[in-house]
C-alpha cells in the first residue's frame, strides 16, 4: 500500500501536472455496476463502494479489494475539485469516464525508470467460494492510460483460494510469476474506449480471490513502444471485474476407449450451450462421430467469454488384418507372408496357425484370424516368374558391305524390353555402327538377364580396273583409275603398246588422264601394273597387270 504522501505516489502526479508537492487525503466511494452478468460473484465489481471519499488514492479506502505492490491508484467522481488527481474523468493519468457509474482503479505495469521491475496489482473477493469442476466466465475491462508511453499484452488475472501477496523481504518492486489462468490475447493500446479481456475457468474447488495486472518479466513482457523521451512508462484504468457462472458444462468427452471396429462409427457429443463447435475431423456441430481410430478434439467457444478444450483417443481393440498387394517372385525363390500382432488366433488356407508363413510356390494363400471383436479374413495372390528365354534375336550377323562400299549397320531389338544395354554403351532399343566387330544387347529383368548378340563385318577387300575409258573432259569416264575396297594401291606404272613406261603414280588413289608429257595419247590400248595391299593379307604387297583401251 502507499500513503497519500508517498513519494511514488507525487513522482507519478507531478509527471503529469509538473506539480512540486501535492498531497491527498480524499477516501472514494463506489457501488456495484451491471457488468451484463446476473450472478456475478465478485464483491464490488466496478470499485463504487468506498469508505471515505476524501482525495485519497490508496487502494485501502476501496472495499473488497487491496492494492499491492506500490503502483495501484484509485480514482471516483465523488472528490472534489481539488482533488481532481484522483478524479472521474479527469486525473493524474489523463481523461477517462468511468465505463459503468462512478469509479474504476488503476495498476502500472510496465515502468523500468527504477532499478527494479516497476509493477502493481489490485485483488479483490468473491461473494463465495467457487464450486469444483464449474465452469465460469471471468472478465475485465481496461483501457490504457493518456500518459502511457507504450503498450503491453500482459494484463492477465489470477485466480486463487488464498490472498495474494508478496514474498517477505522482496521489497515493493517484483513480478509475481504466477500461473495466470485468464490471459489478453491481444496488445492493448486503445486510450479511447473500454477493452474486454475474458476466458472461461474451470475451478477446482473453493477459489475466493481474483488478482489483476502482469504478471510476466520486463524481459518477457509482449509491448509495444510509442518512442515518446524517457522510460517505457505504461499504465491501465481497470473496471467491472466480473466473475459468473457460465451456465453450461465442461465438454467430457470421456475417457480414451478401446473399441472393436463393428461399433464404429462412434458417437461424440459436446454440452449444450456454446455459440460454436469445432472439431479436429472439421464438424462445426455439437455432436459427430468418429470415424477411425485417432485422436478427436473439440474446442467449445461461447461468444461472450472465451472457449474451453477436450479431447478423446480412440484406439481398435485389434489391428486391421492386411496381408499386403500381391506379389511376385522368382523361380527358388521364398518368400515371408506375415500379419499383424495383436490376433488371439491364425488360421492359414495352408493349414498354418502361425503368424506368418514362407511359401515358395504360386497360388492364393488365405488367413483367417479371431479375437474378441469377430473374425477377419484377407488374401494375398502369390505368382512366380521365370527368366524369358530367346525374347531378344538381333537377327543373323551382317556386314556393312553394300554395293562393294562400307556403310553404317542399323541395329534393332526385335521386341520391346524393359531396358537396353548394348555393348556400346547406347541404352536404347536402336543403334547404328560404322566399324566391323561383335554388338552384344542385354535387358535385365526382375529374375535375370537375357541377351544375344551379332557380328557385323566389314567388305572384302577388292581391287579391279575398267576396260576401257575416254578422255573427252566431259565428265564421264575421263580418266583411268583403280576401284578399290578396303585395298590400299601403293603403285601404278602405264605402258605403251611398245612397253615404254609412260605414267607412274605412288598416290593412294592414283588417275591417269590419257596424257604422255602433256600431250594426248593417241587411241589404241595400253599395258598397266599395280601394286596394292590390304589388312586381310597383313599387308603383303600383291601385283595385278592388264589392259586398258584408251578411245577417242
Amino acid at each position: 500500500m502507499v500513503s497519500c504522501c508517498s513519494s511514488t505516489w507525487l513522482f507519478f502526479f507531478n509527471k503529469l501536472f509538473g506539480f512540486e508537492n501535492f498531497c491527498t487525503a480524499a477516501f472514494l466511494f463506489f457501488f456495484v455496476s451491471g457488468t451484463g452478468f446476473t450472478q456475478n460473484l465478485v464483491k464490488n465489481p466496478s470499485f463504487e463502494d468506498y469508505i471515505t471519499c476524501s482525495g485519497v488514492e490508496s487502494f485501502e479506502n476501496v472495499k473488497d479489494w487491496l492494492g499491492f505492490g506500490g503502483h495501484t491508484y484509485y480514482f471516483n467522481t465523488c472528490v472534489d475539485f481539488g482533488f481532481f488527481s484522483v478524479g472521474v474523468p479527469v486525473n493524474l493519468w489523463g481523461y477517462q469516464p468511468a465505463r459503468t457509474v462512478n469509479a474504476y482503479g488503476s495498476v502500472i505495469v510496465y515502468f523500468p525508470d527504477y532499478g527494479d521491475d516497476v509493477k502493481g496489482y489490485v485483488e479483490g473477493q468473491f461473494a463465495k467460494p467457487l464450486f469444483k469442476d464449474t465452469l465460469y466466465c471471468v472478465s475485465y475491462y481496461v483501457n490504457l492510460t493518456n500518459t502511457s508511453e507504450g503498450a503491453i499484452m500482459n494484463v492477465d488475472a489470477f485466480i486463487s483460494d488464498t490472498l495474494v501477496d508478496y514474498p517477505p523481504n522482496t521489497g515493493d518492486y517484483y513480478t509475481l510469476a504466477l500461473p495466470t489462468q485468464i490471459r489478453s490475447k491481444i496488445i492493448i493500446s486503445d486510450t479511447l474506449n473500454w477493452t474486454r479481456i475474458s476466458g472461461l475457468y474451470k475451478a477446482y474447488d473453493g477459489e475466493k480471490y481474483i488478482t489483476i495486472g502482469n504478471f510476466t518479466s520486463r524481459e518477457n513482457t509482449t509491448k509495444i513502444s510509442f518512442n515518446f523521451p524517457g522510460g517505457l512508462f505504461i499504465a491501465y484504468y481497470i473496471d467491472d471485474v466480473s466473475v459468473t457462472p457460465a451456465g453450461f458444462g465442461l465438454p467430457n468427452l470421456g475417457n480414451d476407449t478401446v473399441i472393436c471396429r463393428a461399433n464404429m462409427p462412434f458417437h461424440l457429443a459436446a454440452p449444450i450451450g456454446y455459440d460454436t463447435y469445432i472439431w479436429s475431423n472439421g464438424a462445426t456441430t455439437r455432436e459427430t462421430y468418429a470415424m477411425v481410430q485417432g485422436t478427436y478434439g473439440v474446442r467449445c467457444i461461447t461468444n461472450g467469454c472465451g472457449e474451453v478444450y477436450d479431447e478423446k483417443k480412440i484406439f481398435f481393440d485389434t489391428p486391421q488384418l492386411e496381408l499386403g498387394k500381391d506379389t511376385i517372385i522368382c523361380k527358388g525363390e521364398k518368400i515371408l507372408i506375415a500379419a499383424q500382432d495383436g490376433f488371439s488366433n491364425y488360421k492359414w488356407s495352408t493349414g498354418d496357425t502361425t503368424q506368418s508363413i514362407t511359401v515358395s510356390t504360386e497360388g492364393v494363400y488365405t488367413l483367417q484370424t479371431m479375437d474378441r471383436c469377430g473374425t477377419q479374413t484377407d488374401n494375398i495372390r502369390v505368382r512366380v516368374d521365370t527368366i524369358p528365354t530367346g525374347i531378344i534375336e538381333l537377327g543373323s550377323d551382317t556386314t556393312t558391305c553394300l554395293f562393294g562400299l562400307d556403310v553404317p549397320v542399323v541395329l534393332t531389338a526385335n521386341v520391346s524390353l524393359p531396358n537396353y544395354l548394348w555393348s556400346t554403351g547406347d541404352t536404347t532399343r536402336q543403334i547404328t555402327v560404322n566399324d566391323r566387330g561383335l554388338y552384344r544387347l542385354q535387358s535385365n529383368f526382375r529374375c535375370g538377364t537375357v541377351s544375344d548378340s551379332i557380328s557385323v563385318n566389314e567388305c572384302p577387300p577388292k581391287i579391279f580396273f575398267p576396260n576401257a575409258f575416254t578422255p573427252g573432259n566431259d565428265g564421264k569416264n575421263d580418266v583411268f583409275r583403280a576401284v578399290v575396297v578396303n585395298t590400299q594401291v601403293d603403285l601404278m606404272i602405264i605402258y605403251n603398246r611398245w612397253g615404254q613406261k609412260i605414267y607412274e603414280s605412288n598416290d593412294p588413289f592414283p588417275e591417269w588422264d590419257g596424257t604422255i608429257n602433256n600431250e594426248k595419247a593417241p587411241t589404241g590400248l595400253y599395258a598397266y601394273l599395280i601394286y596394292y595391299s590390304d589388312a586381310e593379307s597383313g599387308f603383303e604387297q600383291k601385283q595385278k597387270r592388264g589392259t586398258v583401251m584408251l578411245v577417242r
